[in-house]
């Protein structure tokens, strides 16, 4: 029977970690030197067997799940569910595009109306008219 201070000298370890394995079933109490260390060297060969299984599990699971979301994406975009973000990008900068034209057009098409009306109200309903008619327009344009 070796002393739990020749055993941690042996494998590198302290003694507070001798204990440890010890409470924990690793080393026997009363074991020799020899056993002490197949049982060391079984229980790290163990743990990594243990370890690298889980790993490649967890890589394999991890696979699986982005496998299926990647179907479950081309199954979307086949039913016409999801839209391309190049396509929305490209129609949304078309209609900003046809907005920013019909409306930088106002100025001129109000002040060509309004020229000679002093009318506050007058105004303000061709105004509104002419906001009213870009709107609709912008509201039927085919984008």
């Amino acid at each position: 029977m070796a002393t739990q201070r020749v055993i941690a000298a042996h494998l590198d370890l302290s003694v507070v970690r001798i204990q440890q394995l010890q409470y924990e079933g690793v080393i026997e109490k009363d074991a020799s030197l020899d056993c002490a260390r197949l049982a060391y060297l079984r229980w790290l060969r163990e743990r990594i067997s243990s370890k690298s299984n889980s790993d490649i599990n967890n890589e394999r699971a991890r696979l699986v799940y982005h496998q299926a979301n990647l179907a479950a994406l081309e199954e979307e975009t086949r039913r016409s569910k999801l839209i391309p973000a190049d396509d929305i990008a490209k129609e949304w900068e078309e209609i900003v595009s046809t907005i920013k034209s019909k409306m930088l057009t106002l100025p001129k098409a109000a002040s060509n109306i309004c020229l000679g009306v002093t009318n506050y109200q007058e105004m303000e309903h061709i105004l509104k008219a002419l906001v009213h008619d870009a709107l609709d327009h912008l509201s039927n344009t085919d984008h």
